[in-house]
């Protein structure tokens, strides 16, 4: 029960740090309002990858830290469902966005999730 609610923390906690990011990026008019035209600048999009990365860290160390050890296949299902809510809100800005930008943000999620996970459980120096 502890690492499934250590998922749905982590889920929760990525999803609506994700959602003010994006407020925050059209705040400042780095990203338009509604995603309808494309989006090709390296700035915004390096921006989005970057708020990405960071929020799998947190998310990784968040779930990691509710789940305990081991908390590997808590921090792993966590990246898979980032990784499958990614692909699907991905597929639906396909066309609007680069391909590298896609596979990048993709990519990155699983990865960057453990990496919060080893921030939690690295001893300390």
């Amino acid at each position: 029960m502890r690492r499934a609610l250590a998922v749905i923390a982590g889920f929760v906690l990525w999803s609506v740090l994700w959602l003010c990011f994006n407020v925050g990026l059209n705040k400042f008019g780095i990203i338009p309002a509604a995603l309808t035209e494309p989006l090709v600048r390296a700035g915004p999009l390096a921006a989005l990858l970057i708020g990405s990365i960071v929020l799998s860290i947190i998310s990784g160390y968040v779930t990691a830290s509710i789940a305990g050890p081991p908390a590997s296949p808590a921090v792993a299902t966590l990246g898979v469902l980032l990784l499958l809510t990614g692909i699907y809100f991905q597929s639906k800005v396909w066309h609007l966005m680069p391909l590298w930008y896609h596979l990048t943000f993709l990519v990155l999620l699983i990865p960057m999730c453990f990496a919060g996970a080893r921030l939690h459980t690295s001893p300390p120096r």
